[in-house]
Parts: structure tokens; C-alpha cells; sequence
């Protein structure tokens, strides 16, 4: 989980890694989610990037400290 200014308006919005893990062809899936601010709270989330049709994401970079 990370937060920031994904939208670009002036509000904290929280960015969200999530692992679906091996997928039936052996790629990792990992899709981005993203809870943008409405100034009292947060927007249900909405799959800002999905690693489907790339290549296997290593879920191991995603890991902050």
C-alpha cells in the first residue's frame, strides 16, 4: 500500500499491489488498486493496472522494506 497523488488533484489517494498469485499459464498476476480521495473519506477502488498480457510480475520487488 502506498499513498499519493495518483489523479492530480491536490488530494492523498492509496494505491494497493495486489497478488492473484500463478495463473493457469504459470505468469504471476498482480493488479493495482487505487482508492481515490473524495476530501472526507475514499471512491470505492478501481483497477488502475493489471499485469495480464505482460510478463510475469515478481511479486517480490512489490515488497517495501
Amino acid at each position: 500500500m502506498t499513498a499519493g497523488d495518483f489523479d492530480g488533484d491536490g488530494r492523498t489517494d492509496v494505491g494497493v499491489l495486489y497478488g492473484y498469485g500463478v495463473q493457469g499459464d504459470g505468469t504471476n498476476r498482480t493488479g493495482l488498486w487505487k482508492f481515490s480521495s473524495t476530501g472526507t473519506g475514499f471512491n470505492a477502488p478501481v483497477m488502475s493496472w493489471d499485469s495480464v498480457g505482460q510478463t510475469s510480475w515478481n511479486w517480490s520487488a512489490s515488497k517495501l522494506g
